[in-house]
């Protein structure tokens, strides 16, 4: 795949134009968000712009991915047919832990989950879509997990689905505002917290 004309930029002007875009994006919500606001801000014309971005809804996609792409590419190399009885939770932990070190340093990481999460609900679907990956992998996970015998069979996997999704949001939120407050090992604590939320309701009783 061909890079986005944008990587032309300078990398300083091309972050600072993120950074803008991110707050707009974040403070007004995808429709509302001025694209002449976001511009004049970092001092780009029009004519510059689109130079780059077809429109608005392209530089919020291109935000979203070269601010997810580690993140995405993590994914794309956990394999949960893969996974025994004994190294399945553990796995998911070891995931959970090497995604957030993926991203420490990054503060516009936060910033850009920050405003995932404000346009996830909007009703263009400006972000709903890039949930169709994850909410895939769980599904393998909980259809796997269920064959050898790390995930309850008596709800059926789509209630599993919906439920293991919500409390992985709701953690993603959470996180998102809390987690620079945290040292390195506190996190990694946490982290066996939140993996053990998911054992709680998910896996089979006892």
């Amino acid at each position: 795949m061909d890079a986005h004309p944008s990587t032309k930029m300078k990398p300083e002007r091309r972050a600072a134009l993120f950074a803008a875009a991110t707050r707009e994006f974040t403070e007004h919500g995808f429709e509302q968000a001025s694209l002449n606001r976001i511009i004049s801000g970092v001092g780009m014309s029009k004519s510059s712009f689109y130079h780059y971005f077809a429109n608005k809804t392209e530089l919020f996609e291109q935000i979203l991915h070269q601010t997810l792409a580690p993140f995405a590419a993590l994914l794309q190399g956990f394999s949960p047919e893969s996974l025994s009885r004994d190294d399945f939770w553990p796995a998911i932990l070891r995931t959970a832990q090497s995604s957030s070190a993926l991203f420490a340093g990054h503060p516009e990481v936060f910033a850009v989950g920050r405003m995932f999460h404000r346009n996830l609900p909007e009703p263009n679907g400006i972000c709903a879509g890039m949930m169709d990956v994850p909410m895939a992998l769980v599904t393998r996970l909980l259809e796997h997990g269920k064959v050898i015998g790390t995930i309850r069979n008596d709800l059926p996997t789509s209630l599993l689905l919906e439920s293991a999704i919500a409390l992985g949001m709701a953690v993603d939120r959470w996180a998102i505002e809390h987690i620079e407050t945290y040292t390195k090992a506190e996190f990694d604590g946490f982290h066996k917290q939140i993996i053990d939320m998911f054992i709680r309701m998910l896996a089979p009783e006892g």
